[in-house]
């Protein structure tokens, strides 16, 4: 037979194992990206403002309201400056003299000592403005951070989903894979040893095959070789058989010229004699037609005691060689 080379079968995942495979695949696409902050540059523009925000100082000049309270009183101050003046040109008869214009002067003054003394109060309110105006800062400051921490929360939490689906989808594709390829190398190991059981069982079967063929031959053979020994014997039986009938014809010729007087009949009592010899004696078939052939029996006589006696024992002689070589080729058969 000729020899078949094992064909190694090749892993191919299962659909459970690909289905595990993409799902752990589409998981490490949808990876969260890097965090971008929607307040971060709020929080930056608040915190610069806050740290390099000036020192209080307070500024008359640039004091709006205090600016236009100091218009007021100006005004104020000019209108009593003049009311003064007027009342007492008119206690004058309607002359302005120095003392008009001193009182109108000390009205005037009146009203700007008046207005400094506003102006502490006016410096308090701007300082309290810049306490509300850091507060402030301070208050969106801390709101922006709160958000941002609540967002930066949320993304990491959503960070921590993501990785702990992805350990569960890469534990299950781990798992999947490892049964099914375990479940595939013992179907493998059990084809090739399956493929090795089979190559060997028609190993032995071609060698079996092969001495039965080389015994048929040699049995065929030995045979033959019998045949033609049984051949062989059978016509040097015949000729022995020929040649003893010829010298037993010869001596009966010969017998019968010396006495001339018996015209046949052997006595009974030889007849006997014979017979117990061909009974009791251990003779061959050969040696029993010559016991035969050679007493002074008469040619019935004879012919009844080969009949009786020396036939059978040749026919027993044939079937033991025969019973002899079917013996021997079982005994070669049974001992294959």
């Amino acid at each position: 037979m000729a020899y078949t080379p094992y064909e190694e079968k090749k892993y191919i995942p299962s659909d459970a194992v690909t289905q595990a495979q993409q799902a752990l695949q589409n998981q490490q696409a949808g990876r969260p990206g890097e965090y971008v902050s929607q307040f971060q540059n709020g929080i930056n523009d608040l915190s610069g403002q806050i740290q390099n925000r000036p020192g209080f100082q307070y500024d008359v000049n640039a004091d709006a309201l205090y600016q236009q309270v100091a218009e007021n009183y100006l005004r104020q101050g000019q209108q009593a400056m003049m009311d003064t003046m007027g009342q007492a040109a008119a206690l004058t008869g309607g002359y302005g003299n120095s003392y008009a214009q001193t009182a109108g002067q000390q009205q005037y003054s009146q009203h700007l000592l008046n207005l400094t003394e506003l102006l502490p109060q006016f410096q308090q309110m701007a300082l309290e403005q810049y306490r509300l105006e850091g507060e402030d800062l301070l208050t969106r400051y801390n709101l922006l951070m709160q958000q941002e921490e609540m967002a930066y929360g949320r993304y990491l939490e959503e960070v921590n989903r993501y990785y702990d689906e992805l350990d569960r989808l890469q534990s299950a594709y781990d798992s999947e894979r490892d049964y099914d390829y375990n479940r595939f190398t013992d179907d493998r190991d059990f084809d090739y040893g399956k493929y090795r059981d089979d190559q060997d069982y028609q190993y032995q079967l071609d060698r079996d095959q092969a001495e039965e063929a080389r015994y048929r031959e040699q049995l065929a053979y030995q045979q033959e070789r019998d045949r033609i020994k049984d051949e062989q014997w059978q016509r040097e039986f015949d000729e022995s058989v020929r040649q003893y009938n010829e010298s037993l014809a010869w001596q009966q010729a010969k017998a019968a010229s010396r006495s001339s007087g018996r015209s046949g009949g052997g006595s009974s009592s030889g007849y006997k004699q014979i017979e117990n010899q061909l009974k009791e004696g251990d003779m061959n078939s050969a040696e029993m037609l010559k016991l035969i052939r050679t007493s002074n029996l008469t040619d019935a006589q004879q012919d009844k005691l080969v009949d009786k006696y020396q036939k059978p024992a040749q026919k027993s002689e044939v079937k033991a060689a025969s019973d002899k070589r079917r013996n021997d080729t079982s005994a070669y058969w049974g001992s294959r």
